[in-house]
């Protein structure tokens, strides 16, 4: 009996250990696409995706449609492992408007993940040799759909943060991964 508990008590804190981080290098990128496609198939579409790091793990929020011409979309959170639906959502357009054409797919048209894993990279990198601080972490990622609907617009928004806390540092990108903005 007594071995059994602490079976019991090991695997807990096996489980409870797993923490799940998605934005500390290009394959923690890579990682958090394929949970996308895991959870949503490769042609769901997007308005909104985020990843926040907290202590516990990264907490990924996303409003998907697998079908825009229904102008219906779900709001979705994956935390510890674990996704669960927080909203439903219903579209107003104005008339001739498509979906569609306020939407994004994870593919290399739009979003590109290999780009941004590669940003996630030269973000930290910046901030270590510019400001001198030597553990920094990603504390938020932000990609969404403009809502004009002119992809020419839109954005990769990164927060960097030293991992002791403190000032945190924002990037604002281009899809093609030129650096618009950082203070």
């Amino acid at each position: 009996m007594k071995k059994f508990i602490y079976i019991l008590i090991i695997s807990l804190f096996v489980a409870c250990g797993k923490k799940s981080h998605f934005t500390e290098n290009s394959e923690s990128i890579s990682s958090l696409k394929k949970e996308l496609i895991r959870q949503f198939g490769k042609d769901a579409y997007y308005t909104e995706l985020s990843v926040t790091n907290t202590d516990n793990g990264s907490m990924i929020t996303a409003n998907i449609s697998e079908n825009p011409s229904s102008l219906q979309m779900e709001g979705w959170s994956f935390f510890n492992g674990e996704w669960n639906q927080t909203a439903e959502i219903i579209l107003e357009l104005s008339a001739n408007s498509k979906a569609e054409d306020y939407m994004y797919k994870l593919n290399k048209e739009i979003v590109n993940f290999d780009l941004l894993g590669k940003l996630v990279e030269k973000s930290k990198k910046k901030i270590i040799d510019e400001k001198k601080i030597k553990e920094v972490k990603i504390k938020s990622i932000f990609i969404n759909a403009p809502n004009d609907g002119d992809f020419k617009n839109m954005e990769y928004y990164l927060t960097v943060e030293p991992k002791s806390g403190g000032t945190s540092f924002n990037f604002w990108y281009k899809m093609d991964g030129s650096l618009r903005k950082f203070n």
